[in-house]
Parts: C-alpha cells; sequence; structure tokens
C-alpha cells in the first residue's frame, strides 16, 4: 500500500480502513482487496456490519498484519473481540452480536465533537449500548444523523465509493432504488450537554474504567470481598435499567439527570420503536426494554445511572433500601410481586441483587415469605429443599433458645401457647420450600398450618420480631452447616409409644430418702424422661403419662424447677442407660451454640440464659421452699428465666434435716462401688467419706446391697 496510516488508541476497524481509503482517495473496496478481506459479502448490503468488524479470523488477522505491519493484537483490539463475554455477547458460528444479550445494539453512537477533533475517526467503544456519553466534552452521545434520522454505521460502507471522515455514509432518505448516500457532516449534530461533576458522568465513568480492563472483577461491596464480573455487574444494570424504563415515574428520576435529558427521556418512552417499525402500538410489550437496549442516549444514561444507584450501595440491605421505590412502582403497575418472580421481571440476575429486590419487599410480604426467603439475613440464596434439618430439629425447640425466642406480654406470660413447638417449625421454615402443613408433620408437633402463619404474624408486628426471625435462620444455617449431636427423628420414633421410663417404686424410694412429702406416683419422672429423649414437649407422649388438663401442665413445670440435684442425677443416669439400650451414642441433651458474633447485635425478646451463672443461682435460692416471682425479684430477670435455670441446675432447696440425706444418695453409688467391686470395708468407707458407719451401712441396705459378713475378708479376724 502506497500509504499507511496508524489506527488511532481505540479506534475500530473499519474506521480505519475507511481513513486509509479516504486518505488513499480509492473505493473501498480497493483496501478490502488490498488486505484481504471479503468485500462482497451478503453483509455488505445487508443492515448488519461485515463479520470482520465484529471479530476477526486468524486468517484475516495475519493478511492484514502483512499488508499493513499492525500487530495481530492491535487489530483484535479494534473489534468487539476483548469485550464479548464481558460487555457484549458475540455468536462465534456467526460473529453476529445477539441483542437480547447484555443490551447488544446495532450500529454506533458518536460525539460531535470527538469527531472534529479526530477528523472522523470512531473509537469501537461508541458501538456498545454502555457507551451513553463522552466524558471529554460532557456531552450525551448522539445516536442518529440529524438529517437524514439513521444510526451511523449501521451497515459497512459502500464498496464503490470513497468514504468521507466524519460524514454520514447512510443513504439519503427517498432516494430510490441506489440511492445516493447522505454525507451530512455529523460534526454538525447538536449535542446535549450534562454537568460534568453530574451522575450521568459519574456512571459512564465508571463503565470505562471497567471496560479498559473487561476480564477483571468489578469490587463493589454489593458484590462481597471478591467483586464479580463485569458481565454479571452489567446483566444486573441491564436488568434494573429495564425496570427503570418500564416502570420508573418521573418524578423519580429527577435527582439523577438535567431537565433536557429527562425530556428525552420521556419523549422515548412514550415512543421507543423506531420509526417504519412494522410493529404496531397495541402489540408494543410493556416490558420491550428487559430485551432490547434503549435506542436512546438519554434513556440508558439515566437507566445506568438509576442501576447503579442501588448497585453500588454498601451491602443488600442498603441495597433494598435504594430498590424499593422500584419496587413499589412494580407492584403499582399491576404486576402481582411475590418473592419467587420479582428477581424475573428484569431478567436473570445476580444473587446479591435477587437477594436485594427480595429485602425491598419485606415490609409486603407475608411473614412465613420472610422467613422462607431469609430476607432477615440478607440471604443470596433462594429457597430450596431442606427438609432433612427436620431430624435435627426436637419437637419443641431447645428450652433455651425458647426463653430466647419467646415474645411475652408486658404481664410476662408467652405470646403464643406452645411456643417452643412453633419455633420449631418455624426454624426448619428457614430457607425452606416446604408447606407448613408438612413442617409440622416432619417436627412431630401437634400444631396446626393456622397456628404457625398466626404466631409468625405476632413476630412481625413484635418490636424485636425481626430480630427473631433472623435468629431462627442463623440457627437453621448453624445445623445445615454443622449437624446436630442428637437425631431427633430416630428418638422420636423409639420413645413417643413409650410409657414407662424408669421403676416407679425406685423413684419413690428416693424421694422417701430426699423429700419430707414425697410425691403420690412417679408420673412426672416419666414426663421428665421422655421430655428429655424425644426432645418432646410431655403432652406428645403417651397417653398413660401424657399430661391431659392445663392443672397436669402446670404441676409437671412446677416439677421441673423444684426437682432437687439428687433426683435429676438418677433421671440423667436413667436416660443414659436407656440410650445404651438402643445402642444410641448421643448426649442425653444437646442444644447448638451460635458463635456470640452473629447474634451481637440481635436484640431479642427473651433474657440471655447465661447472664446468671449456677453459682449465683444457688447462692440466692433460700434454704427451704421458696416461691420463683419472689427469686425472679431477687436476681433481677423474669419468672421464665428462673424457671429455666432451676430446671438446668437443680438446687438443693430441702429444708436442712435433708440435705444430709440428698448427699448420702448423691454418693451411694460410689460407696457401693468401693464396697462390692474395692472390697473396702464400711469402716474405711466411712473414714473416706468423714461420716459414720452407720450412715454408711444403712444408705446400702437401703440401695440394695447385700452386705458381707463382719471379718470375711481374707487376712481379716472374725468378730466376736
Amino acid at each position: 500500500m502506497p500509504i499507511r496510516c496508524a489506527p488511532e488508541p481505540g479506534e475500530a476497524l473499519d474506521s480505519w480502513l475507511e481513513f486509509t481509503a479516504a486518505r488513499l482517495t480509492c473505493p473501498f473496496t480497493d483496501v478490502l482487496s488490498a488486505l484481504g478481506l471479503p468485500n462482497r459479502e451478503t453483509a455488505m448490503a445487508a443492515l448488519v456490519l461485515p463479520a470482520w468488524t465484529i471479530r476477526l479470523t486468524q486468517d484475516e488477522l495475519a493478511a492484514i498484519t502483512e499488508v499493513t505491519g499492525i500487530a495481530d493484537s492491535v487489530l483484535t483490539g479494534m473489534t468487539l473481540q476483548p469485550f464479548d463475554g464481558h460487555a457484549v455477547d458475540v455468536l462465534p458460528r456467526h460473529r453476529r452480536v445477539n441483542r437480547r444479550v447484555l443490551w447488544g445494539r446495532a450500529g454506533s453512537r458518536f460525539c460531535p465533537l470527538c469527531l472534529a477533533d479526530s477528523g472522523g475517526r470512531w473509537p469501537v467503544a461508541w458501538r456498545l449500548s454502555w457507551s451513553f456519553a463522552c466524558t471529554r466534552h460532557h456531552v450525551l452521545l448522539a445516536d442518529r444523523c440529524p438529517a437524514c434520522h439513521r444510526i451511523p454505521r449501521m451497515r459497512s460502507h459502500p464498496r464503490r465509493d470513497t468514504p468521507r471522515p466524519g460524514r454520514c455514509s447512510s443513504a439519503a432518505p427517498d432516494g430510490g432504488p441506489r440511492p445516493p448516500r447522505c454525507h451530512h457532516p455529523l460534526t454538525d449534530t447538536p449535542a446535549t450537554a450534562i454537568p460534568a461533576d453530574g451522575p450521568l458522568a459519574e456512571a459512564q465513568h465508571l463503565i470505562d474504567t471497567a471496560l479498559t480492563t473487561p476480564g477483571r472483577p468489578v469490587r463493589w461491596r454489593l458484590y462481597g470481598p471478591g467483586g464479580a464480573p463485569l458481565n454479571v455487574v452489567l446483566g444486573d444494570t441491564k436488568s434494573l435499567g429495564a425496570l427503570v424504563l418500564n416502570h420508573a415515574a418521573p418524578d423519580d428520576l429527577g435527582p439523577l439527570a438535567p431537565p433536557d435529558v429527562l425530556d428525552r427521556l420521556e419523549r422515548y418512552r412514550a415512543d421507543p420503536l423506531p420509526a417504519g417499525s412494522q410493529r404496531s402500538p397495541d402489540t408494543r410489550h410493556g416490558d420491550l426494554h428487559s430485551h432490547v437496549a434503549p435506542g436512546d442516549a438519554a434513556a440508558t444514561a439515566v437507566a445506568v445511572t438509576a442501576a447503579f444507584r442501588i448497585l453500588r450501595a454498601e451491602n443488600i440491605r442498603s441495597a433494598a433500601r435504594a430498590a424499593q421505590w422500584l419496587t413499589d412502582r412494580m407492584a403499582a403497575s399491576g404486576k402481582p410481586l411475590y418473592p419467587s418472580n420479582v428477581v424475573a421481571l428484569g431478567g436473570t440476575i445476580s444473587p446479591a441483587l435477587e437477594a436485594a429486590l427480595r429485602c425491598s419487599r419485606e415490609t409486603k410480604l407475608m411473614p412465613v415469605a420472610r422467613l422462607r426467603h431469609r430476607t432477615d439475613v440478607d440471604s443470596v440464596r433462594p429457597p430450596a429443599d431442606h427438609n432433612a434439618r427436620a431430624r435435627l430439629l426436637p419437637a419443641g425447640l431447645w428450652p433455651e433458645w425458647t426463653l430466647r425466642l419467646t415474645p411475652r406480654h408486658a404481664s410476662g406470660r408467652p405470646a403464643a401457647q406452645r411456643a417452643d413447638e412453633l419455633l420449631a417449625v418455624a426454624c426448619l421454615l428457614a430457607g425452606n420450600t416446604t408447606p407448613i402443613r408438612a413442617a409440622v408433620r416432619l417436627t412431630g408437633t401437634a400444631v396446626s398450618s393456622h397456628n404457625v402463619s398466626t404466631f409468625l404474624a405476632t413476630l412481625t408486628r413484635h418490636p424485636h420480631g425481626a430480630d427473631v426471625l433472623r435468629a431462627l435462620v442463623l440457627l437453621a444455617d448453624h445445623l445445615d452447616t454443622h449437624g446436630a449431636q442428637i437425631d431427633y427423628a430416630r428418638r422420636r420414633a423409639l420413645f413417643t409409644t413409650r410409657s414407662r421410663f424408669i421403676d416407679p417404686q425406685k423413684w419413690r424410694g428416693l424421694q422417701r430418702w430426699l423429700r419430707s412429702n414425697p410425691g403420690a406416683d412417679a408420673v412426672h419422672a416419666q414426663r421428665w424422661l421422655f421430655h428429655a429423649l424425644s426432645g418432646s414437649p410431655p403432652h406428645l407422649a403417651h397417653p398413660d403419662i401424657a399430661p391431659a388438663t392445663p392443672a397436669q401442665r402446670q404441676h409437671y413445670q412446677r416439677f421441673r424447677w423444684r426437682i432437687l440435684p439428687a433426683e435429676a442425677d438418677l433421671l440423667t443416669r436413667t436416660a443414659q442407660a436407656l440410650l445404651d439400650e438402643y445402642g444410641i451414642n448421643e448426649p442425653v441433651r444437646w442444644a447448638p451454640q451460635l458463635p456470640t458474633p452473629e447474634l451481637s447485635d440481635l436484640v431479642l425478646p427473651g433474657p440471655d440464659p447465661d447472664s446468671i451463672t449456677a453459682a449465683r443461682l444457688h447462692q440466692a435460692v433460700p434454704g427451704s421452699d421458696f416461691s420463683v416471682a419472689q427469686l425472679a425479684r431477687t436476681l433481677g430477670t423474669t419468672t421464665s428465666h428462673v424457671t429455666y435455670l432451676l430446671s438446668q441446675h437443680p438446687v438443693g432447696w430441702s429444708p436442712p434435716r435433708f440435705h444430709r440425706t440428698q448427699h448420702t444418695a448423691t454418693r451411694v453409688p460410689q460407696w457401693r462401688t468401693w464396697y462390692e467391686h474395692d472390697h473396702l470395708s464400711l469402716q474405711a468407707i466411712a473414714d473416706r467419706e468423714g461420716t459414720s458407719l452407720a450412715t454408711i451401712r444403712f444408705a446400702l441396705l437401703k440401695n440394695g446391697a447385700q452386705l458381707r459378713p463382719a471379718g470375711s475378708q481374707p487376712g481379716r479376724p472374725r468378730r466376736r
């Protein structure tokens, strides 16, 4: 070639070739022939660019490099190939832009002032829908030639004409079968000014910065520490921008753009289809912008800027607040919004944006939907099947968690009866798709779906209800991640039909040792063991031991906090023996412990169970019968808290004359071991324990030990 022209940085390949032909004053076809590019392909006559402007083949790269000396890496950067998969989607087989993905478009926008400065050179980035403003001259890019009203560079320059850089090469309107070129100077196109430091210019600057290295993640805080790929961010921008164009009111967009830009936007939204479109107004879809890139730079600028206001939020919760106006407009348009479809109205989006849109509807969602979609923890995970969690949950939530999560009236009474069962069902529903009725069945409770829905509605009305829902979600996540030490489903299957857990005679014998007024029967002990082993409230036990009346339930609750240490020890050992009988290697009782940082920001309606130590509790209990209400006032807590503490840390509250007996009852198993297995004498055991021989002798006899005759040990003289 007699003259070689170096391409400008960022210039499009066809612009460079046209400029070269203009310098050579030759038809465009001569340059194409010299470079080995096809000049008679179908695209030369169609309303699309030649394939080599989108993506060069290896043969085309080699031919152009051989003729011009331009490196193939530079040539590749002059096409849309570097942006493929990041800012535009190119169909590899046809080397065409998929216009329905990432807002692909045909033709190119342009800045008249830049064309004047460069002598008609066109940057390749102007072909992207994401280019809507010039940050150098602070104007919106122009969309059409002002003379022929056609979009520039919709197809290749006419091959038999000599290019005229900076002028429109589209066909003149009403020119017949072989129309002349328009040749209007595009540098004379009026441009809409935008503030240099305004939101529109800032949005374009962010995009230009990202396009310089399209393969690098965009590190916005909404997407977490690692950021997100550019195509994900632009996909979210497209979806949000489409919702803005389809649903936003003019008043919503006032802070984003000057009045003249908003006027252009409204004119475009009133008639978004180009002149000559074959679609009638009656067949236009209301969500047109969800699929097709906006044809006006003002519409693109406002849509992208509004989307960035949401995507550049500090976190999911902040993004939800920023998007709430938009989802409210969507709901007001008559479209039914559910958690499952609110994210589908704008196309495929990232999990972070999906979570933000769900959270934006949080106050409008049904309580069970808030729990299923985990909006209270800003979840990026959609609901799924988590029914396996039912094996890890007791029928009544663990007492310590029930204490913390149960909202109460001003009188101190719980806001709902059987709150432990309702909370267990709610924990299973967190992030779960299973229906409420199925969740009730899986946890083995006897509450109704209506009870669960009413309880969740009560939670949402409570001042700390959102934190309760969040704690339930965190608890469910902890179980899904770390599991549980107890298989409650197995225990429910084993022990729900069992009517006897401890020998009543053995229980009554112990009570005669410990209490001045022993209980009439052992039914409360049976209930205690069922409750501890199965994790289910006693009213779900076998009918022979289940409390049937409110008075019986009240008596059992009184039994739980009035239990003595020796009684609790016997029941615990009995429960462990039953587990051993079935070959179950699990603790008798267990409850999950969440990391402190996860709960530090929550304000829960109930007290922290660990805020009062066992030592402080024992110190506050008087040495005789006492009132739970009085003890709660002494400790500065609630009666429910004191009841829980006494059931977990039994106190020897009996009169003084029974304290020694209680101590004896706790030591008898050890004494019996020393006597029967270690063959210690009664006197040796008494010396070890600091008590009398008569006490040791009487205790062993009461517990069924067979005493040896005096002097029966080898080497010991027989007493005469």
